[in-house]
């Protein structure tokens, strides 16, 4: 449990890490890149309004959410201009401010935007921007190489930070995990106690009680307060039982396992459940397959079996049905077992083995036989303690099926 629970709050907790550090290496790199871009927006503008000119620009108004404009970043700005006529043709090839481009390469970016028909673009790693003049038609290309450098620069920073803020904060959360669950498993502790303590405790005035009680009944003849007294006290012997298997399994204490043939395990524990549904005329079809044998312990499976054919039989209607088939499947045991149930509003299928959870109250105080809603939960610990999975669901609305697979 220790283990399980460790493991729980630092998968949890670096979830909760991973998240928010992911949210900082985007939210960093968005606004990063949002700069960026106004930046050399406010550039290829600033060229545009003056034709590409020094002498005539503007620094008089400075860029919205960017670093003011000056001569001197202008100058260190990588541009071209080609200038075309109404037709399209190029007309001159202004590569001052640029040595990575040639005529020729300037030419086929000019035409390349033009096809696009739009005023603004981007062609590899060059902005774009179309001005139109009274005879000609400029389109300026400024080269953003710098920018995507630089945005390369601060998402690998950003990154390599996170990775190792996230290494440092897992080697912190599993050195303070034990100190941080340890009021948990004392809790925790002291309750699986109380349970192990008062379970045994209860079973010796119980038996006195059912001796007792079957002393009088002897005497002075059975009547009906001797059958109650007989069905509360066997309830609470269930109730017992299945705790203190809780409380066993909850403490992880590995049970002894031997070689068991569950087939004739099941087919000696069928006869007491047959003939029960055969006094309340319940139809009770049965397919076991001959020797079926797995490394298990015994009694812990026999128990097992007997929540799931207890619960049967205490929930199936009068005149319904239960079907209950072991079988193998490759490496692993299938067994299910399938009842009719009430058609009345039926509970998710997994809350059914929430501890102390009833699906109908008013219906299951009416029976005397009914549980406390821990049977299933201890039929689930069981199959789990044997590496298995027990799961409910409905095969139809008035239909229960319980597969354990093993």
């Amino acid at each position: 449990m220790t283990r399980i629970l460790k493991r729980r709050f630092v998968i949890f907790t670096m979830t909760a890490v991973t998240c928010l550090l992911i949210f900082i290496v985007l939210a960093i790199n968005s606004l990063n890149w949002l700069m960026l871009e106004r930046q050399s927006d406010a550039v290829l503008e600033t060229l545009v309004d003056a034709d590409g000119a020094f002498h005539k620009m503007d620094f008089d108004r400075p860029p919205p959410f960017s670093r003011p404009l000056n001569m001197d970043r202008m100058r260190s700005s990588r541009f071209f201009i080609v200038s075309s006529d109404e037709d399209g043709n190029v007309v001159d090839v202004n590569t001052e401010q640029i040595s990575s481009i040639d005529e020729e390469t300037a030419k086929s970016y000019a035409l390349k935007a033009l096809k696009k028909g739009k005023e603004f673009g981007r062609i590899k790693e060059y902005k774009y921007a179309v001005k139109k003049t009274d005879s000609l038609q400029l389109t300026f290309f400024m080269d953003t190489s710098e920018q995507n450098e630089s945005f390369r620069m601060v998402l690998s920073a950003s990154c390599i930070i996170a990775v190792l803020c996230w290494g440092i904060l897992l080697i912190i959360v599993i050195l303070l995990s034990g100190k941080v669950i340890r009021p948990v498993l004392a809790g925790m502790e002291k309750q699986k106690q109380f349970i192990t303590n008062a379970g045994h405790e209860m079973k010796t005035p119980l038996a006195i009680i059912q001796s007792n009680n079957d002393t009088m009944a002897l005497i002075h003849g059975e009547n009906k307060y001797n059958l109650h007294i007989r069905s509360q006290t066997k309830r609470l012997n269930v109730l017992m039982s299945n705790l203190l298997t809780l409380a066993r399994l909850d403490e992880e204490i590995p049970l002894p396992t031997e070689r068991v043939n569950i087939s004739e395990l099941t087919n000696e524990m069928l006869p007491v459940y047959m003939e029960d549904a055969q006094t309340r005329k319940l139809h009770f079809c049965v397919h076991i397959e001959p020797d079926v044998i797995i490394q298990t312990n015994k009694d812990s499976f026999a128990q097992m079996l007997t929540i799931l054919l207890d619960n049967a039989l205490k929930y199936t209607p009068d005149d319904g049905y239960i079907s209950l088939s072991l079988l193998t499947e490759g490496k692993h045991v299938r067994i299910v077992e399938e009842n009719t149930c009430d058609p009345t509003p039926q509970p998710i299928p997994e809350r059914l083995f929430e501890r102390f959870y009833r699906g109908d109250f008013a219906r299951t105080q009416k029976k005397d036989s009914s549980g406390y809603g821990i049977g299933l939960s201890a039929a689930r610990a069981i199959c789990e303690s044997f590496g298995g999975k027990l799961i409910a669901e409905y095969s139809s609305p008035n239909t229960i099926r319980f597969t354990a697979k093993i």
